[in-house]
């Protein structure tokens, strides 16, 4: 489904989202850890950076060419007041924690060379689908000595607001959900566009709600895991299909109207996809026992295309 086909009749439902975030850099004597001086100071977001994780997350959903920015490494890019330039690598994978309505994010990196300079600008590299991607600036500026370690620390909040008719779903860990089917017998015929295209091509019967499927019968979620692995992920393209779009800093994950739920999520590296009405599945790389991002609930529908619309700010 190309972006053009938005614009037809659709029934989406609407997440908006809105990033902010902070550089936090500490300064300590090495071997005298309790002299510590801390400098605080909030980033820009880029619209840019927002664009290109979109756009490698769709590489990563849809297996798409990813077409942006793609930086040499990961980390924090340091910019001292004689121009040099020079990347600190992140310590560990960033951390993730979940607040009322939010997904934090904390990167850190660290420098404990006995390197001497002043840092007077700062930009954070993360990675989606094997791309690293530059998502905020900042014109921190903190001298480091040679006998003194730098830490920073790079806090990105996602905050989600769905509409009333879809329920966001904090799962602090990947959270599974679906319906556990037997294989079918020839093909999906009811997901199709074309008598040659059918977006859903294989087809399950006798299926059994379960996990977070079963938990929310008939309700529309989406869940923090989607949005903590737009941000951070070591995913790589997966198969080529047509359930994702973007338009500038807007996410649509959406499927051709022909059952009354629809469910997107991975498994590993793995996208999948799956529409359900009765007992009966249509899938494109499901098996049962998958991590869901999000699940549409739409009884009936007059529009041809039903998802979600999320839309990102700053």
């Amino acid at each position: 489904m190309e972006c053009s086909k938005l614009g037809l009749g659709k029934r989406f439902l609407k997440v908006r989202v809105k990033v902010t975030g902070f550089l936090i850099a500490k300064i300590e004597k090495r071997n005298t850890p309790e002299q510590v001086i801390i400098a605080k100071k909030r980033n820009t977001i880029l619209t840019t950076g927002l664009q290109n994780l979109l756009n490698a997350f769709q590489t990563y959903m849809s297996g798409v060419t990813y077409l942006g920015v793609n930086a040499p490494s990961t980390g924090i890019i340091i910019t001292t007041s004689s121009g040099v330039q020079f990347t600190l690598s992140f310590l560990t994978p960033p951390a993730f924690f979940l607040d009322n309505n939010s997904i934090i994010v904390s990167f850190t990196v660290r420098d404990d060379t006995t390197s001497f300079y002043t840092a007077t600008s700062e930009e954070l590299i993360t990675t989606s689908a094997g791309y690293n991607i530059p998502i905020a600036t900042a014109n921190l500026s903190v001298t480091k000595n040679s006998d003194e370690i730098l830490t920073m620390t790079w806090v990105i909040t996602i905050s989600v607001s769905p509409s009333g008719n879809i329920l966001y779903i904090q799962t602090p860990q990947p959270q599974e959900g679906g319906w556990s089917c037997q294989p079918g017998t020839g093909s999906c015929n009811a997901c199709i566009e074309t008598s040659a295209n059918s977006q859903l091509p294989d087809i399950g019967g006798n299926c059994t709600p379960f996990s977070l499927t079963s938990q929310y019968p008939q309700t529309s979620y989406i869940t923090s895991q989607l949005f903590g692995d737009i941000f951070y992920n070591k995913f790589s393209a997966g198969t080529s299909n047509s359930f994702t779009s973007y338009l500038n800093t807007t996410l649509y994950i959406y499927t051709l109207y022909c059952m009354e739920y629809f469910i997107a999520g991975y498994s590993g590296s793995k996208p999948f996809f799956v529409s359900y009405n009765g007992n009966t599945a249509c899938y494109l790389n499901y098996t049962g026992g998958y991590y869901v991002y999000l699940q549409v609930y739409f009884p009936y529908a007059t529009e041809t295309y039903i998802g979600v619309q999320i839309e990102f700010t700053t």
